[in-house]
């Protein structure tokens, strides 16, 4: 290993010399290897240009002078979309020269946006950002993160009853054997697994900070993005699992119900009926009304999850063109307005999810996903409302530096999901092509 010291470092020098001595192995694994030791105030020793990162709006006091040829600067005064502008640096001054060239053919250089030096640009205020995507699952799931962030294993305990009280027995003066009512117990468990992601900050944005930019920094950005992207696929593995893993999501929870019973939501929609609000709901109510029965009432509160191109139809083709506008939608919420088992009016909410749609990365095929749900219900003896869907997520965020580095660090952001436990299986029904097909 060649060792370059600065003399106010030649203890560091010998120490680090003696340990290379000492330990065999290392001195061979660290042979050819270069290491500098100095201060940064000495050129010797300084930053290197390599770590240097690109310039950023506002740098226009590193920035000095151009390089450019004849021939290029009239391009550019011709047409300046035809000229890119790079910034090289320039070690021995620490500083950026603007480096003019002409673009080959008719690329886009992206660097073309340089074009004007960043002093002579007027900025707004406002950062005009990317829409992004969503998911709404946290309408159907409840989540649960247990007692151990860490554990490998995620378990649900359940309570089963069974027996009744008889008839007949009472007052008997004889020593009679009668059954026991039984409570018994049972677990359900998955296996927990790690989604993460990574994005580093250089020694260079965190001393900028936000000077410069407008708005908050886009390093604070990059840290929201990467927690928007990570819960973004803990919504994906929620819905559709992970197979790799073993891991259960919605789809996986009952066998999926491909629809071809009659027309989808869409077929009917973009029919030729006058009653076009009315066939939807009579068909969607048919669904709904089989969930209720099965569990005799029970579940009090229903969420709809559709795609938005099924939603669409529902909430804007009116129950009948001759006799009335109002939209199938609004037909659901007035009439399951009948008391419950509970008391309540039962609820039926309709929620979009582009996640589910047909077409997608996550669902390749021309039917979309219509998930039917209860995401409560009250339970044993004392009626405790409770979940009927659980997302274990031990440790829903947890960032840590991954890589510390002399001018960069890496960070970690980790999420630890175990999927979809459903307890209640009964209140979760899939179908397939029942709004697209």
């Amino acid at each position: 290993m060649n060792i370059i010291a600065s003399p106010s470092c030649r203890r560091l020098e010998n120490v680090l010399s003696k340990v290379l001595e000492r330990d065999v192995a290392l001195r061979k694994a660290l042979s050819g290897c270069d290491l500098s030791i100095g201060p940064a105030s000495d050129d010797r020793f300084a930053v290197p240009a390599a770590a240097q990162d690109c310039v950023f709006i506002g740098d226009s006091a590193w920035i000095e002078g151009k390089n450019i040829d004849a021939a290029t600067e009239a391009l550019f005064q011709v047409d300046p979309s035809k000229v890119s502008v790079r910034p090289r640096y320039n070690a021995a001054t620490n500083k950026w020269t603007l480096e003019f060239k002409p673009m080959v053919g008719d690329a886009l250089d992206p660097i073309a946006g340089q074009l004007f030096s960043p002093w002579n640009i007027s900025y707004i205020a406002k950062v005009f950002k990317e829409p992004l995507s969503y998911s709404n699952i946290d309408k159907v799931v409840t989540y649960e993160a247990g007692g151990n962030p860490w554990a490998e294993i995620f378990t649900l305990f359940m309570e089963q009853y069974a027996g009744w009280a008889m008839v007949g027995h009472t007052g008997s003066l004889q020593t009679n054997t009668t059954s026991d009512v039984n409570v018994k117990d049972g677990l359900m468990s998955a296996p927990v697994i790690n989604i993460s992601g990574t994005y580093s900050l250089t020694l260079e944005e965190q001393t900028r900070g936000n000077l410069g930019y407008p708005g908050m920094s886009p390093m604070t950005r990059k840290q929201q993005y990467l927690n928007y992207a990570i819960n973004m696929l803990k919504a994906v593995i929620g819905y559709y699992g992970n197979d790799e893993t073993g891991t259960t999501g919605l789809l996986d929870v009952n066998p999926i119900q491909v629809w071809t019973s009659g027309s989808s939501i869409k077929d009917i929609a973009t029919g030729s009926s006058q009653t076009k609000g009315s066939d939807i709901y009579r068909m969607l109510a048919g669904r709904i009304n089989d969930m209720l029965t099965m569990s005799d009432n029970k579940f009090d509160e229903l969420v709809i999850v559709m795609s938005p191109e099924a939603l669409n139809y529902l909430r804007s083709v009116p129950y009948s063109d001759v006799y009335d506008p109002t939209a199938a939608m609004e037909i659901f919420l007035q009439n399951y307005g009948a008391v419950a088992k509970s008391g309540k009016v039962p609820k039926v909410t309709f929620v979009p999810e582009p996640l589910l749609k047909a077409g997608s990365i996550f669902n390749p095929s021309a039917s979309d996903y219509t998930i039917i749900a209860a995401p409560s219900v009250e339970a044993g003896p004392t009626q405790e409302r409770q979940g009927t869907i659980v997302y274990g997520a031990p440790l829903q965020k947890f960032v840590f530096p991954a890589i510390p580095g002399q001018y960069n660090t890496q960070y970690k952001t980790l999420a630890r999901v175990a999927g979809i436990l459903a307890p209640v299986p009964a209140a979760v029904q899939v179908y397939k092509g029942l709004g697209v097909r």
